[in-house]
């Protein structure tokens, strides 16, 4: 168990550390879809679950917060598209408009993507330090 708290103290001093810098703030904001929110109350109820001493979830777990990842990736894709209209690339307006729905998009594919990664990442390293 003491093993197990180091690692997560790690993985929590880490987290810290991004939320200082401000890249946690980053990925929460410019993920438009709120799945973010979806995938860390999943890895929070599962952590939860870990030191509660239940760990049979733990590979169903990490398998949905990658699955969510990705789901967030499509939706992105989806949101960077939707809004596109060709026609319109003929102003520097629709340019702008273009642009601002591809960062949209994208901002939602990459921030999803890399919470639903470091999430599944976390919940992996527990299950092998549990030997799960």
């Amino acid at each position: 168990m003491i093993r197990l708290a180091i690692l997560n103290f790690g993985f929590a001093c880490f987290v810290a550390w991004a939320w200082w810098l401000g890249y946690v703030s980053f990925v929460f904001t410019h993920d438009v879809s709120h799945i973010s929110y979806l995938i860390s109350a999943l890895f929070i109820a599962s952590m939860a679950g870990v030191f509660l001493g239940r760990t049979g979830h733990l590979e169903r777990t990490e398998v949905w917060l990658v699955t969510l990842g990705l789901i967030g990736n499509v939706v992105g894709f989806i949101i960077a598209l939707q809004n596109i209209d060709t026609g319109s690339l003929g102003t520097a307006e629709g340019v702008q408009k273009v642009a601002a729905s591809l960062l949209a998009g994208m901002g939602v594919a990459f921030c999803s993507t890399l919470v639903g990664a470091v999430s599944a990442l976390w919940i992996s390293v527990n299950a092998w330090v549990i030997g799960k």
